[in-house]
């Protein structure tokens, strides 16, 4: 059986736009208006992002225990899942963004996803969802030594979180630079089946020019994780090898001029019946996240308009 939630990454636009209780309070709220009960959280640093942290929650809740009782309160049973981006600057490790290809650094980044496991195994949650690779602009591109590498980073990752019971999957983006079907298999082949699974992102991967019904199909058996949400537009001329395409692609709409990338359900290019269906057919059974990442202000608009697609025309697919 499939389950249901949307992630708070849409709350968070700049640093003071999820930083005070009453903002938590309201987007929560909003989110179990919308009929979700489950969230799924951003890591991340400093006093700004109250949820982002274990020693966040402990300051601006009291406890563990009381963040997990005022979730209830505002409407939301559990924490599904916590995204992890490794390339994001952390004050408390101190450092400017860890590479999984890079084995200097796997000691650090190691260190600090335990402590989103932790914070994970503490609230109930059941997934750590990391960025799997840097983007293509980075290294131009990834050797064989820096493919293995990151494989040995996450088979790491995945068996030290498997020991608190909590899975690691590996979330492909539309910079990533395995954009080929047959090269992320090669890739995972190096990666442990038992510990380390893929979280499919559907608006990713359809900006990458893939139809995400076939691409589930051929790694369905690894696919442990879903973000759902649609894609405007797809990177026809290959934009995502520049040196900046996180800012100069996604911002900033690149050559074209894309004005947004990421839509709600039902509103681009995704083949929702198709997918339903897929998943239908093989079971699936681990969680569907929804997202409004990069969506319009006001945040609560895009949550609206995915709750009634989910529950009129997504949910009604899957039987």
């Amino acid at each position: 059986m499939t389950k249901w939630g949307y992630a708070t990454n849409q709350w968070k636009a700049g640093f003071t736009g999820f930083a005070r209780m009453e903002q938590q309070e309201r987007a929560l709220k909003v989110t179990a208006a919308c009929g979700f009960d489950a969230i799924e959280l951003s890591g991340g640093t400093g006093r700004w992002d109250p949820m982002g942290r274990p020693e966040n929650i402990v300051q601006n809740f009291g406890s563990i225990e009381h963040f997990k009782l005022q979730l209830r309160d505002w409407g939301i049973q559990r924490v599904a899942s916590l995204f992890f981006d490794p390339l994001q600057m952390s004050f408390e490790e101190l450092h400017h963004g860890l590479d999984c290809t890079d084995r200097g650094q796997h000691a650090l980044l190691l260190q600090q996803a335990g402590v989103f496991a932790r914070l994970l195994a503490d609230v109930g949650g059941e997934v750590l969802v990391v960025r799997a690779l840097p983007p293509h602009g980075r290294h131009g591109g990834l050797n064989a030594e820096r493919q293995a590498a990151a494989a040995d980073c996450w088979n790491a990752v995945g068996a030290m979180t498997a020991a608190l019971g909590i899975k690691t999957v590996l979330h492909l983006d539309a910079v990533a630079p395995l954009r080929d079907a047959d090269e992320l298999a090669t890739w995972l082949a190096l990666l442990d089946p038992a510990t380390v699974g893929l979280c499919m992102d559907t608006a990713e991967l359809t900006i990458a020019g893939h139809d995400v019904t076939a691409w589930y199909r051929r790694f369905h058996a690894r696919v442990q994780h879903i973000h759902l949400k649609d894609a405007l537009a797809v990177d026809t001329q290959n934009e995502y090898r520049a040196p900046n395409a996180e800012r100069a692609l996604l911002q900033a709409g690149g050559e074209r001029r894309i004005e947004r990338w990421f839509g709600e359900l039902g509103a681009g290019l995704v083949d929702w019946p198709a997918l339903m269906g897929a998943l239908r057919e093989t079971g699936y059974a681990g969680w569907l996240i929804v997202e409004s990442d990069k969506g319009p202000a006001p945040a609560a608009a895009s949550m609206m308009q995915n709750a009634w697609t989910v529950r009129h025309v997504l949910q009604p697919l899957l039987g």
